[in-house]
């Protein structure tokens, strides 16, 4: 079975200006992305999908992990990451010859993911034959029963249903969202024209800084100070595994 890693890095972003460039510690958030990838032994090939000649020279300072430049028609701000996928698969099946079953894709603004998470969503994949996996979390005080909408007044109705009064959290239901942090697809659901497919698996992260996802410039100061705390308390942290990339 072969496993090929995507690792999609525009050049800019709208929320933060070269934010896969941005650091996180010593390492940019391309560079934590990459070295997760590398830490997986199930991963055979990795590829840095990217349009940006800085995000290139960097990837290839590592090693040949960025051996094209992304077309510029999957560069936009309307691609999706399907074209993406897709294109990095074709080619790295024409290069090297085989076929890649599983595809993993990670998105560098996820900088505290650890190479175990990604294993364990493949081995998830591999047991389950699901057509797609993703990483979530459980919304916790965000459960759409609490949801609402509002209308030019001011009235609020529930997004699903009237939320009941007195309602306790833990009365609710276990509700789940993707945290961004791995992705692993098949390739027969990839070469259909789909991301999730029909039997899409979740693989459960704790609500913690692994699961991290930046996007606004909030987001990189939160994951920064989270970094330099973790770093400093090192040793009083006995349930939270290092990000050892200093």
């Amino acid at each position: 079975m072969g496993v090929l890693c995507i690792i999609p890095a525009r050049g800019d972003s709208k929320g933060i200006k070269k934010k896969n460039l941005q650091k996180i510690g010593d390492f940019t958030l391309i560079e934590r992305a990459l070295f997760t990838a590398i830490g997986c032994n199930f991963i055979e090939r990795i590829i840095v999908s990217t349009d940006s000649n800085e995000i290139i020279d960097l990837a290839n300072h590592y090693g040949n992990y960025a051996p094209f430049r992304r077309p510029d028609k999957l560069a936009t701000d309307e691609a999706g990451s399907l074209g993406v996928i897709q294109h990095a698969l074709a080619w790295a099946e024409k290069e090297d010859s085989k076929i890649y079953d599983k595809i993993v894709l990670l998105e560098p603004p996820s900088p505290f993911r650890l190479p175990k998470h990604v294993q364990e969503a493949l081995k998830i994949s591999i047991k389950s034959n699901a057509t797609s996996v993703m990483s979530v979390v459980e919304v916790g005080d965000y459960h759409p029963i609490r949801m609402k909408k509002m209308n030019d007044d001011g009235a609020l109705k529930g997004i699903l249903m009237q939320e009941p009064d007195g309602f306790r959290r833990q009365d609710q239901e276990a509700v789940y969202i993707r945290n961004c942090a791995v992705y692993v697809f098949s390739r027969k659901t990839i070469i259909s024209d789909h991301l999730w497919g029909d039997s899409p698996y979740g693989y459960l992260m704790s609500r913690s800084l692994y699961g991290i996802n930046i996007d606004e410039p909030i987001d990189l100061v939160t994951a920064k100070a989270f970094y330099s705390d973790i770093k400093k308390k090192k040793k009083e942290l006995k349930n939270i595994e290092y990000i050892p990339f200093n």
